[in-house]
């Protein structure tokens, strides 16, 4: 029985991955097989890139690392660093993520492309 953990510790992960891709690829054939059967073009509804969506993700990344960093700074300098506690580096991350997200908001949240 133990022999079969690693076994599907293996399998599982790329079962759902195998899974993920094929759920995503037939979707995607049935709409567009609709879209035919509707006299639509497939090729020319095309789903538009948010050109914000690359910003808000690059300032949550860059708050996840700023947290990361304050919060290892936070645990070496403000706490006692031999207890060993995940707290700053759960918490630091968390705050500095949501404060890129209102910095994106405050920013380029309210705009519309035209």
């Amino acid at each position: 029985m133990e022999s079969l953990i690693p076994l599907f510790g293996i399998l599982v992960p790329f079962a759902t991955a195998f899974g993920i891709v094929y759920i995503i690829y037939t979707t995607r054939h049935r709409e567009r097989m609709n879209m035919i059967d509707k006299g639509m073009d497939p090729q020319l509804v095309k789903p538009t890139p948010d050109p914000l969506r690359s910003m808000r993700n690059g300032l949550v990344l860059l708050g996840i690392g700023l947290g990361l960093v304050a919060g290892w700074l936070f645990h070496q300098h403000a706490m006692n660093p031999t207890i060993d506690t995940p707290l700053p580096y759960l918490a630091g991350p968390a705050i500095f993520a949501g404060i890129a997200l209102i910095i994106f908001y405050r920013g380029f949240g309210g705009k519309q492309q035209a």
